[in-house]
């Protein structure tokens, strides 16, 4: 979901957190028309480049589109361009196999389902340009309708002074890199979205109890999102955390933070941008750069080398970081709670934290690429690395309590190392395991050998 950069579940969970300021009842609003959607964005605009204190380079092209073109575009962008080539297949079989989607999770219907309900608008950076959303029977108030507009022209801006596109694209793609630098962008635009409304509400000239109601009519509308398993909710945590990280974790200060600052800690952020979920979830682990914490990095080539057994090969890679390693490690049964998730600890269990690195390799029956694309027979090794031997052996009595696997071993490396192996017959897995010791793991951090 890289490059959907989408006002997700943005009605729903911000305003959600702002009722509790709002008192009365809103009349429901008449739907606005098309042109006066683009007015209102043209007025919105100016007060974007003053919060933020840049101008607009070049005019945002500005359109509007309803729940068909909607669809479509997430089936091009989101299917096609991000997980097409077999990419949506292998990122389903890997959080399948490591618990962190259910085993019958259809990873495409879910997604759908989720953005088509929790989309308000969207900026597409690869033709730079804003889309409102125009649904039937659905209409905002004028104040919502600017805090959503605020939101995505925060992103049109941010786009004209370090390219969006280029940032989501300049490493390879995991999930955990996704949420990292999903959440520098969206935290962005969640933090002027943040500073908008507080002096829109502030100022008087907007009746605020219309937050209340579009509040509740959103929760009720935004049931596909609740109730998904807990991966896809981890959409809002790159709002959220992503807010709290790009304000460096100091939410106290928030109201007074310097727009400047922020200026200069976002253009800093875009030339070096985090690299883990880990960094989001603990902002002193980016932003103070002599204790910042780089995650292990395992040698691709050297141990896909050590699983090349002659029937089978790698055809996926994949990192799950913290964020993801909570979700495996969480009762899925817990209803999500919203207002509880501004806060990144929400995110986050103590199985999970002392994450230092991991690498997932999804293995495919076949003796050539081609062959292997087939999916057949499918196999994961997860190769997980902490920061103490504690986290380790915390990690993994809660992983096997709460994910119970009947074809999953797994061995301990050294003081600091895990393996799982899923879908391996017990003889292969001896074998397996006997490959990979601690010598055989070759890692680094920070650029210097780490071995568990």
């Amino acid at each position: 979901m890289d490059r959907l950069v989408c006002a997700v579940a943005g009605v729903a969970m911000f305003l959600g957190l702002c009722a509790g300021t709002a008192a009365g009842q809103a009349s429901r609003p008449a739907e606005l028309t098309v042109d006066e959607l683009k007015q209102m964005a043209k007025e919105v605009e100016a007060d974007v480049a003053k919060l933020r204190g840049w101008e607009f380079k070049r005019p945002v092209k500005t359109d509007v589109r309803d729940e068909k073109q909607l669809r479509e575009f997430i089936e091009k962008r989101l299917f096609e361009e991000e997980l097409g080539g077999g990419r949506l297949e292998q990122t389903q079989a890997f959080l399948r196999m490591v618990g962190i989607i259910p085993a019958d999770c259809d990873m495409r219907k879910t997604m759908i389902d989720v953005l088509l309900n929790q989309v308000g608008g969207f900026y597409d950076p690869p033709t730079q340009a804003f889309y409102m959303l125009k649904r039937g029977g659905v209409a905002y108030g004028p104040l919502v309708n600017r805090i959503l507009i605020a939101h995505e022209l925060t992103h049109a801006l941010d786009d004209q002074y370090f390219d969006l596109d280029k940032l989501m694209k300049s490493r390879e793609q995991s999930e955990d890199w996704s949420l990292a630098v999903g959440s520098l962008v969206e935290g962005s635009a969640t933090q002027l979205m943040t500073a908008y409304t507080l002096r829109a509400m502030s100022g008087g000239k907007y009746d605020t109890s219309e937050l209340a109601q579009v509040a509740k009519d959103e929760m009720a509308r935004s049931r596909s999102f609740i109730e998904a398993p807990p991966y896809f909710r981890t959409l809002a945590a790159t709002y959220l955390c992503g807010m709290s990280f790009v304000v460096r974790g100091r939410m106290t200060d928030f109201p007074d933070a310097s727009a400047k600052a922020i200026r200069n800690d976002l253009l800093a952020a875009a030339k070096d941008p985090p690299v883990s979920s880990e960094q989001i979830l603990h902002p002193d682990k980016y932003w103070n750069k002599r204790d910042r914490d780089e995650p292990v990095r395992f040698d691709d080539a050297a141990i896909e080398k050590l699983l090349a057994d002659g029937t089978h090969l790698v055809v996926h890679r994949n990192t799950a970081g913290e964020i993801l390693c909570a979700v495996a490690t969480n009762d899925h049964d817990e209803p999500f709670n919203m207002a509880a998730g501004a806060n990144p600890t929400y995110w986050t269990n103590e199985a999970a934290t002392g994450w230092g690195g991991d690498r997932f390799y999804l293995l495919a029956a076949g003796a050539t690429p081609e062959a292997a694309k087939e999916l057949r027979d499918l196999r994961g090794v997860w190769i997980t690395a902490w920061d103490t031997k504690s986290d380790r052996d915390e990690f993994v009595e809660d992983y096997e309590a709460r994910r119970p696997n009947a074809r999953r071993s797994h061995w301990k490396v050294g003081d600091r190392a895990a393996v799982f192996a899923i879908g391996f017959e017990p003889e292969e897995a001896t074998v397996l395991q006997s490959k990979l010791n601690a010598e055989a793991l070759r890692a680094a951090k920070d650029g210097k050998p780490w071995t568990p």
